[in-house]
């Protein structure tokens, strides 16, 4: 389970411990010892922190089997209140059985759902079409891999083949899978040299196809990363693009979760209804337009704006452009200053886009430009986003030639190759300046 998980599981644990404990107040067996309440809320609080570190509960693999995880729960609430007991009798404290009944009964079943509920995620997750994966090297480090995913199987992946390394081993890369549906791709052979590890890098996000390199467990490096912390295996893999590591995936999710559902909540709860009856009094047609975009993977998906044309057949293959008779008089205030995108908040909490990522194209657009750029495709290696770091720095709009398409991809691949959490902050506030600023090209 990912250290952030467990920190926020420990954290609700906690809070619904003392909530259990205020809860028991309220029954009419407890005491009113305003005293013996703040003892009670500290004495439970520092045993589930001290029994957290020594037998460390949110250790819980993917190879964990549901009776397995509710036995060692419940050995660990029993010895916490084996500890909570002793304590409160060693400071001479006294607390009615029933008091201490109703907190259990209260917490406990909260705790299971807990827990349970991430057993139940992660078996959704392994029962996916199992990953394909390409192992480059043969030898005892790639072996040594292909013998861990056969031993555990939750993994979901497939062994499809071995490359040797040769000085064409990535054009023999690119021939399998061509032919070969392949999801990852393992490099195990050290000896691979940093211009053919780019060539394999640059293959695997044209290709949407994860590329990880494999050490050994005695060179491990700091930016190595084990397959699962739990599990001990021997080999380790580094994630050569930022966003191919799962902390890294989490980090930039809870950070849209927090700022879209505040958002939502604090602007578009009022915002939408107010835009919407604007649009409603303009012209006739619904509030939203909902665009078939790429996304991800390049999986379509709806992408939501507020509607800023009369409704028309060209929606999807003619792009806006300056003075376009087809924008109503609202809607160049809205796409001018940008308000129209805003819905697409919604697109980040149902996960189809990040708050930061390459923009997402329409599909027509896309299918234009797919045989006259070459990396095209590699905007798709991660989620698209509202804004982005080629549209903090002007390419946005209309693309009327290609350089403004190429320079738009050379950005987009420049921000997947280099994430960062504080670039994400940068692109964030840039992105307000440019607001603030206006631009040409917003219409």
């Amino acid at each position: 389970m990912p250290g952030l998980v467990r920190i926020f599981l420990f954290f609700a644990d906690l809070f619904f411990l003392n909530l259990a404990i205020q809860v028991s107040y309220l029954t009419r067996f407890s005491g009113a010892d305003e005293a013996n309440r703040v003892y009670l809320l500290i004495y439970s609080s520092l045993a589930w922190l001290f029994l957290v570190l020594v037998s460390n509960p949110y250790g819980i693999t993917k190879n964990w089997t549901l009776p397995k995880i509710i036995k060692s729960q419940i050995v660990f609430l029993l010895i916490h209140l084996m500890v909570v007991t002793s304590l409160i009798l060693f400071f001479k404290r006294s607390y009615g059985f029933f008091q201490i009944g109703t907190i259990y009964i209260v917490f406990v079943p909260i705790f299971f759902l807990s827990k349970l509920a991430i057993f139940y995620v992660r078996k959704l997750k392994t029962e996916e079409v199992a990953r394909n994966y390409l192992l480059i090297g043969r030898n005892e480090l790639s072996f040594e891999l292909r013998r861990y995913f056969l031993v555990h199987p939750a993994e979901r992946f497939r062994f499809v083949g071995y490359i040797d390394l040769s000085e064409s081993f990535v054009d023999q890369v690119q021939d399998f899978c061509a032919t070969n549906e392949v999801h990852q791709i393992f490099c195990c052979a050290p000896e691979v040299t940093e211009q053919e590890m780019s060539r394999l890098v640059n293959f695997g996000l044209n290709s949407l196809i994860q590329v990880k390199i494999v050490i050994d467990a005695g060179s491990i490096s700091k930016r190595a990363l084990k397959l699962d912390d739990n599990d001990h295996q021997p080999v380790f893999e580094v994630a050569v693009i930022p966003l191919d590591e799962t902390r890294n995936q989490l980090v930039k999710r809870i950070f849209d979760i927090i700022f879209s559902a505040a958002f939502s909540l604090l602007v578009l709860s009022w915002l939408i209804p107010i835009i919407a009856l604007l649009i409603k009094l303009d012209s006739r047609g619904p509030v939203f337009f909902v665009q078939k975009r790429n996304g991800q993977k390049n999986i379509p998906f709806g992408c939501i704006k507020f509607r800023t044309m009369v409704v028309n057949n060209e929606s999807d293959t003619k792009q806006a452009t300056k003075n376009d008779s087809r924008i109503t008089r609202l809607g160049k205030f809205l796409r001018k200053s940008s308000i129209d995108e805003l819905p697409q908040f919604i697109n980040v909490i149902t996960n189809d886009m990040s708050l930061i990522g390459p923009r997402p194209h329409p599909i027509k657009l896309n299918e234009e430009f797919a045989d006259r750029i070459n990396n095209i495709m590699a905007r798709h290696y991660v989620k698209p986003g509202i804004t982005g770091l080629a549209q903090c720095m002007g390419y946005r709009g209309e693309t009327k030639d290609l350089a403004d398409m190429e320079n738009r991809v050379r950005l987009d691949r420049y921000y997947i190759e280099n994430w960062s959490f504080w670039l994400d902050i940068r692109i964030i506030f840039l992105t307000i300046i440019s607001l603030l600023r206006g631009s040409e090209k917003a219409y």
